[in-house]
This record gives structure tokens, C-alpha cells and sequence, in this order.
């Protein structure tokens, strides 16, 4: 089956939604699928993907007047290109939408697939367009449940929960002991505004007894380094980007996973996590309870209290850890990449 993937940007742009695009399409040419991605910025997946234009159109402001440039000029290309594809399968929000049918039209396509990687935002305009423009889709697809929820608001069509996957390194076990007088907690996050990081330097602040590390890049750095100097957050330091091997070495260095974020899909940092045997205290954003189950810790979005509360918990019940350890590394195997690649393929070639 010859598929088309349409998204803005590619790894090594850092981002799930560019890991995402890169490892499922590596997955299904492992299926036995012809994938192709145009794309605008990035290193190419295959040798068959194309590069619409070097201009970085994601930085576009608006943001949606860049991704509809994007579809218009793919659009064109695949009018010179006059390739042929059984499946469209676009990546983004309901401006990647406004020349689908047209892309589908020209490429000879069966089925149009969208996948959708965030919960919405609240413009009623977004919405209302994005309303709309499902009606077009074959086959709707949602990396957490709270989008799901969202959406299913929005279209009498289905919509498939299926999160992001974890790549292979991440399930490679190394011996672990939480029998430790201080424990060390990993957040792994992009350092926007939308995950809610000052919370976790509240926390730190707060739980001195604990170590805490923040693995990422991003518009926010600047001023998270600033708190950490003048307020004297001793116990707390940010690391920057880290590649997956690095991550998954400070992963087994590291004892609880952390996230605060205010709106999410299902973050893959969680999935890693999980492989990795680390408990989780997360924020419920994207209805993350559904994967994690009632062995891990969901607070109460911006509750710092209720985070501090659970994080302590854990201190000195190493035996708790090993089995909410144990438990997750269990049931994150259904999240391997070679997994959701076949849950894909098999919503496709219904």
C-alpha cells in the first residue's frame, strides 16, 4: 500500500508529534508499505519524501496561515509529481485540512486519515472549522483520551484512541533499587508554557528531601534559570536536550516521573517511563488516568499540594515502587513502536 504523510516538520526537530511521524512511518515500511512524507523542515525518513520548500513555514504567525501554505504547495507538487497513493494521511489541526479532499482527489487516494496529537484549544472558530472539515475524514485518529472526548463532541464519526509508541531502547532493563534515603524526580518536557513547569520549581522549593532533574529545551529556559538563581531552588537542575540514549540512562538514575502539564495527547515522555519502571505523578491531562491505571499517582492540575503530598508518599516505601515499577513496565509493552504500527494498519485496511 502506497501512503502519504503530510506534516510541517521531521526529526531532528525536537517535538512528539516529529518523533511520532518518523517512527510510524519507519514502522509501516517495515510492514511492507511505500511511505512517503512531504514535509517542510527536517531530515528526510525515506529517500522517496520531499521537502516543499526550506522556508520555515511553521513559524508562520498566525500559525494556520503557514500550514495552510504548506498544504496549498504540497497540493501543487503532487499535481507536477502526478504520484499516485492509496491513503492520505495528514498530521495537525483543522487548518492541514482545508486542501485534503483536493490532495486526495488528485493523488487517487481510497482513504483520507487525521490524526490529532494535543487537546484542542477553546477558539470557538478553531472548533467550529475543525467540526467541518471531519466530516471529509475516513478514519479519525487520537493520540489521548481527553481529545478523544473533545472530538467525539465535534463529529458523529469515530474517533480511534491511539497514543504515540516507545521506541526500542527505552524497553532495555537495567537493575534498579528504590531503597534510597533521597530520591530523584525526572521531568521530561518542552519548556513552554503549556507544561506548566513553574509548578515544578513550586514543588522543588517545597521538597527539599528530593532531588529533581528537567530534561528540555525551549522558549521558557531563560526564565526558569532565572528562578532557580535568585530564589535559591538548590535541589533542582535543568539539563537540556538529551538524546534517547542519554534520556534512558537518566531515566534508571532517576526514581519518580513527574509531568505537570495543563494540556497534553498521551506525552511519550509518560509511555518511556513507564518501559522504563519508573512510578508515575502526573497532572490528568489528555485522560492519561486510562493508560496509567490506579497504581500511579494523578493530582489535580496546578494543585501543588496535592503533587507534594503524593511525590512524599513514596519516600521510604521502596517495596510500593517495585511493584508500581514492575506493574508499569508490564503494561507499557503494549505500547511498542512494532505494536502500534499494527493497530494502525489493521484500522486501515479495514
Amino acid at each position: 500500500m502506497k501512503i502519504l504523510r503530510l506534516y510541517t516538520r521531521l526529526p531532528p526537530l525536537l517535538g512528539g508529534m516529529e518523533n511520532h511521524i518518523a517512527q510510524l512511518s519507519k514502522e509501516q515500511i517495515k510492514l511492507g508499505h511505500d511511505v512517503t512524507i512531504y514535509f517542510n523542515k527536517g531530515a528526510k525518513v525515506t529517500s522517496k519524501d520531499v521537502q516543499i520548500t526550506k522556508f520555515p513555514l511553521y513559524k508562520v504567525k498566525p500559525q494556520f496561515l503557514g500550514i495552510v501554505s504548506f498544504h496549498f504547495l504540497a497540493f501543487l507538487r503532487l499535481i507536477v509529481n502526478q504520484d499516485k497513493f492509496d491513503i492520505v494521511h495528514i498530521h495537525g489541526d483543522w487548518s492541514s485540512l482545508i486542501f485534503s479532499m483536493l490532495i486526495k482527489k488528485i493523488v487517487g487516494s481510497k482513504k483520507l486519515i487525521m490524526s490529532i496529537h494535543d487537546e484542542l484549544s477553546g477558539n470557538f472558530l478553531s472548533k467550529k472549522a475543525l467540526s467541518v472539515l471531519l466530516n471529509q475524514v475516513d478514519i479519525i485518529f487520537a493520540t489521548g483520551h481527553g481529545l478523544a472526548s473533545q472530538l467525539k463532541k465535534l463529529t458523529s464519526k469515530k474517533v480511534i484512541v491511539q497514543p504515540s509508541g516507545i521506541r526500542n531502547i527505552f524497553f532495555e532493563q537495567h537493575p534498579r533499587s528504590f531503597d534510597k534515603k533521597s530520591l530523584q524526580v525526572i521531568i521530561v518536557a518542552n519548556l513552554v508554557k503549556k507544561k506548566n513547569l513553574d509548578l515544578v520549581l513550586d514543588i522543588a522549593k517545597d521538597l527539599q528531601l528530593f532531588n529533581f532533574i528537567l530534561v528540555g529545551d525551549g522558549p521558557e529556559k531563560k526564565h526558569f534559570l532565572n528562578r532557580i538563581k535568585y530564589e535559591g531552588i538548590g535541589n533542582i537542575k535543568i539539563l537540556g536536550y538529551k538524546n534517547p540514549s542519554e534520556l534512558h540512562l537518566l531515566y534508571y538514575e532517576s526514581d519518580i516521573f513527574m509531568l505537570t502539564s495543563l494540556k497534553e495527547g498521551t506525552p511519550t515522555a509518560t509511555l518511556e517511563a513507564m518501559a522504563s519502571g519508573l512510578p508515575i505523578v502526573t497532572s490528568g491531562a489528555g485522560g492519561v488516568e486510562s493508560i496509567l491505571g490506579s497504581h500511579n499517582y494523578i493530582t489535580d492540575k496546578n494543585d501543588k499540594q496535592h503533587y507534594i503530598d503524593c511525590i512524599s508518599e513514596l519516600l521510604e516505601k521502596a517495596d510500593q515502587m517495585q511493584e508500581i515499577s514492575n506493574h508499569n513496565i508490564s503494561i507499557s509493552k503494549s505500547f511498542s513502536w512494532v505494536n502500534v504500527a499494527k493497530k494502525i494498519d489493521n484500522y486501515i485496511l479495514e
